[in-house]
């Protein structure tokens, strides 16, 4: 066997294993987010997996002789083994993942730790196959001892460029172009097309040929259609940020961001406006200014665009700018939700946007969070002093948080550092049980305008009537302090989905 077979192995294998991480990250999105401790999780899975095959692959190696025909069906079978779990990946991990959303919904928050563990247990099996074919792949190709070296030092470097390649191709193009499910099985069929080859150059073409047929007829049963299947769903895309969704049910439209948990913008199909749980607060946020009707309203978190048509209808005098990351929500808002057209978008990270932008306005609404993790630059210290450069006299910011029942440590640690950027902090909890509204100012309540400054109809005046008003907020003086350098809300979340787990389990309260 040629040593050129043996280097372009190298160079697919590690394109393969970056491929396959960065499209396992897409395929967990869906339903777990895409956040720290999962990203960990994931790069975990695969560096411990790879290890694991590694040396699996050192003792199989150490069996043959190099250069013979052995090695070469070893590591042949390796590459096809690798291909098979890859593209049955994305057919076994989503129902695993869709079973483990719908009990946690039901409230077994417990099995969220174990269904994540089993869907990196899949993923672990191709990348400890590729992990083997690494030290067979080296065995075969060095002969004398004089040359390892040499030759080793190449099979790294090719499999260090095939790395680079399999993280750019997939990161910006395949991914966001063809779709992970896609992505994944181009790579399942580059890692089969050289086991194949690898079998008819290494005197097995009886194997290389049974191989072709049974790869060609997984291609065939491999099943089609939706990303992430839901009742209801008019509109699903994977983008570079998010998976989105849009659900229609009964006369409302829903959007949905990764996890699907929480409904990132909602669209009532008769027209009205959804002045009810964490809507009804955007539209009345305004009376807990002191300037009332607002010039200038800022959104960071634009989403699908309910905060921005709420505010745009109440309140048409006012100018709306909207930040939003991702461009492809911003057009399912357009297109599903009834997103206003005569509002300014900027699409780019609400963070690095704040530092270009020099306005000031008299409502700063952040809706950036998705369950169940809060995104750590926009809760710290800093980010909460960029927001009061750009707030105007007697403006107010407010902030929506997402929550666990009872569990306030993440509400408590950002109403702490709020309350260290403005001296008034007040919040309430939504009826919804999973939300709570924060807002901070430089004055008080006695200062507001008033829902009867607004100038609103008798109508949507009733509708907001019915929330209940932000009071003085309680800060926990036990709450971390959160900055850029030191923002632990994901260690937060994960000690709640912790006891969660534990209670799930049987095994008491858990870590407090």
């Amino acid at each position: 066997m040629g040593r050129g077979f043996l280097y372009a192995v190298a160079f697919g294998t590690g394109a393969a294993v970056m491929a396959a991480e960065l499209s396992a990250s897409r395929l967990v999105a869906p339903f777990f987010g895409t956040s720290t401790p999962v990203w960990a999780l994931l790069i975990g899975t695969v560096l411990s997996s790879m290890a694991i095959g590694q040396l699996l692959g050192g003792r199989l190696a150490g069996r043959a002789a190099p250069g013979g025909v052995g090695p070469v069906r070893l590591l042949s079978g390796l590459l096809l083994l690798a291909a098979l779990l890859l593209a049955l990946l994305p057919v076994v991990g989503r129902p695993v993942m869709s079973g483990a959303m719908e009990l946690m919904r039901g409230g077994s928050m417990g099995t969220l730790a174990a269904s994540a563990l089993g869907v990196n247990a899949v993923l672990a099996l191709p990348m400890a196959a590729l992990g083997a074919a690494g030290p067979v792949l080296l065995h075969q190709a060095v002969l004398s001892r004089e040359e390892t070296g040499r030759i080793a030092g190449r099979i790294y470097a090719l499999g260090t460029a095939g790395s680079l390649l399999g993280t750019w191709g997939s990161g910006l193009l395949l991914i966001p172009l063809l779709g992970t499910r896609t992505t994944l099985w181009l790579c399942a069929g580059g890692l089969a097309l050289l086991g194949v080859v690898g079998l008819l150059r290494g005197a097995g073409r009886a194997l290389g040929a049974g191989a072709v047929l049974l790869l060609l007829g997984l291609g065939l049963a491999l099943p089609q259609g939706s990303i992430k299947a839901r009742q209801g769903a008019i509109y699903e895309a994977e983008t570079v940020a998010n998976y989105v969704q849009v659900v229609e049910d009964g006369d409302m439209r829903a959007l949905y961001l990764n996890d699907g948990y929480a409904i990132q913008s909602l669209y009532p199909l008769d027209g009205s406006l959804p002045l009810f749980d964490v809507w009804g607060y955007y539209g009345a946020a305004p009376a807990w200014t002191a300037s009332g009707v607002p010039s200038r309203v800022l959104l960071l978190g634009l989403g699908g665009g309910t905060s921005a048509r709420i505010l745009r209808e109440l309140y048409p005098s006012s100018e709306i700018v909207g930040v939003e990351l991702d461009p492809q929500v911003v057009q399912a808002g357009q297109r599903f939700l009834g997103m206003p057209t005569d509002i300014q978008v900027e699409i780019e990270d609400a963070r690095a946007w704040l530092t270009r932008d020099t306005s000031r306005y008299d409502l700063i609404l952040v809706d950036a969070f998705q369950f169940p993790y809060v995104p750590f630059q926009l809760c710290t210290r800093e980010f909460f002093q960029a927001l009061d450069l750009h707030l105007a006299p007697g403006g107010a910011v407010l902030l929506n948080v997402g929550r666990d029942a009872d569990s306030y440590e993440v509400v408590q640690a950002l109403a702490a550092t709020l309350a260290g950027v403005f001296p008034v902090v007040r919040g309430v909890d939504v009826r919804n049980g999973s939300n709570t509204v924060l807002l901070g100012s430089h004055h008080d309540a006695q200062q507001d305008a008033g829902l009867e400054a607004l100038g609103l109809g008798g109508r949507e005046l009733a509708r907001l009537r019915r929330l209940t008003a932000p009071s003085p907020w309680v800060v926990d003086p036990s709450a971390p302090l959160l900055s850029d350098d030191r923002a632990p809300v994901e260690l937060l979340t994960d000690m709640i989905v912790l006891r969660s787990s534990l209670r799930f389990l049987g095994l008491g309260q858990g870590p407090v």
